[in-house]
């Protein structure tokens, strides 16, 4: 792909655009990943123009590609480093997605009270259409509801179209992006955050089944090279433990007839315990048990995959993060879901590859973090739920270079 279809904007901490990247001067890598915070790593030159604005605290960049935004985020690290044959140096910086606005903050119980420590509710429990739900929680946490001292300066709400099916949640100072992660996997949605104009805008989509029309496959040459890597599913019945002690505790079962059948065809039947005593509502117990079931209780099918420059099913135009497509491994056609983007950009162009499924088929690192991070999740969900002193026992139960 041409490196002119490709823009690269140096914007200040205020989201003002103060300069544009050449395509020749160019050596940058993106990963954008579904749901969740991307992040992007760009090599300049110390002398260049734009090298001082972007080692200043709060500066970043806004990435366009053919048809919209493909990223844009704040600098979080730059690098100096010279050689002998290069004493001026380079400057490697290190940034990431603006998603990151919601994984900095806590989804508390009272939005409209500033002060962390003098909530005055248990939970902020909302009910409605899951991105309408999503959107709320957005607005009042970070957005032009939010009190000023938490309001995210410049965030503006894109649209809410109601999508999806009626949920009901309960927040208790859960990180806001993992809340919003957890509503948008039962219900098809994704959610982003990116500069448009001088402003952050927070968008929600839908995911779509492209299955039928988009088909990757080397051997139809809408890939150039993939790795494939099919792996048992994270839990295949879940256990959801609401309120009340001992025998007299809250327990409902969930599984679905996927998870089932990955069962079967495994050998294994895989548990999994979610502590849920922030509720007593049979409703939120069973969508707890059917977000697990969303993210893990299924075979799992993890791609790398390196689309061909001139196919006719391009990624960010006819597939998208969320999307799932279809994949032929060794003749079998089998279905996954669009997790991740890598974009690299240099000298030579621009290419862009796509992770389908789950990156820690591929990375133990990867799968390493993963674990460490539901681990935290977990402990802190116990944390902030086991404050009425329950009795209760306590069961706590990437890419790659292309």
């Amino acid at each position: 792909m041409r490196l002119s279809d490709l823009t690269v904007e140096v914007r200040d901490k205020n989201l003002a655009r103060q300069g544009i990247i050449r395509p020749e001067e160019l050596i940058l890598e993106v990963q954008e990943t579904y749901n969740n915070v991307g992040t992007w790593r760009l090599k300049l030159a110390a002398e260049h123009p734009l090298t001082p604005l972007l080692r200043t605290p709060g500066s970043g960049l806004v990435v366009t590609g053919p048809s919209d935004v493909l990223i844009s985020g704040p600098t979080v690290k730059p690098e100096y480093a010279s050689t002998p044959e290069d004493p001026a140096g380079t400057v490697t910086f290190e940034g990431v997605s603006d998603c990151v606005v919601l994984n900095d903050m806590l989804a508390i119980p009272e939005p409209s009270n500033p002060d962390l420590a003098g909530q005055r509710q248990a939970h902020d429990t909302r009910t409605g259409p899951a991105e309408a739900v999503i959107h709320a929680y957005v607005e009042a946490n970070i957005g032009p509801a939010a009190p000023a001292a938490r309001r995210r300066a410049g965030l503006t709400m894109g649209a809410n179209l109601g999508r999806g099916p009626t949920v009901s949640k309960s927040a208790r100072f859960p990180v806001l992006g993992s809340l919003l992660a957890e509503i948008a996997v039962v219900a098809d949605l994704g959610f982003r955050v990116v500069q448009r104009g001088s402003n952050l805008v927070f968008e929600t989509y839908r995911i779509v089944d492209r299955s039928r029309e988009v088909r990757l496959d080397v051997r139809n040459r809408t890939l150039s090279g993939q790795r494939i890597a099919i792996s048992p599913p994270g839990a295949t019945r879940v256990l959801v433990a609401g309120q009340g002690d001992l025998t007299a505790r809250q327990f409902l079962t969930v599984d679905t007839p996927v998870s089932i059948a990955a069962e079967a065809d495994w050998g294994r039947r895989i548990e999994r315990y979610v502590d849920q005593r922030n509720t007593d509502d049979w409703a939120e117990l069973k969508q707890a048990g059917d977000e697990v079931m969303a993210k893990e209780g299924f075979t799992s099918v993890a791609v790398q995959a390196v689309p061909v420059e001139d196919s006719a099913m391009r990624f960010g135009v006819d597939w998208y993060l969320g999307d799932r497509v279809g994949v032929v491994v060794e003749d079998q056609e089998l279905v996954s879901a669009v997790t991740g983007m890598v974009l690299k950009a240099d000298a030579d162009g621009f290419r862009v590859g796509a992770l389908l499924g789950d990156p820690a088929g591929f990375d133990v690192r990867t799968a390493l973090t993963r674990r460490v991070q539901s681990a935290e999740t977990r402990v802190s969900a116990l944390e902030r739920t086991a404050e009425g002193g329950s009795s209760d026992s306590q069961i706590m139960s990437i890419m790659g270079a292309w």
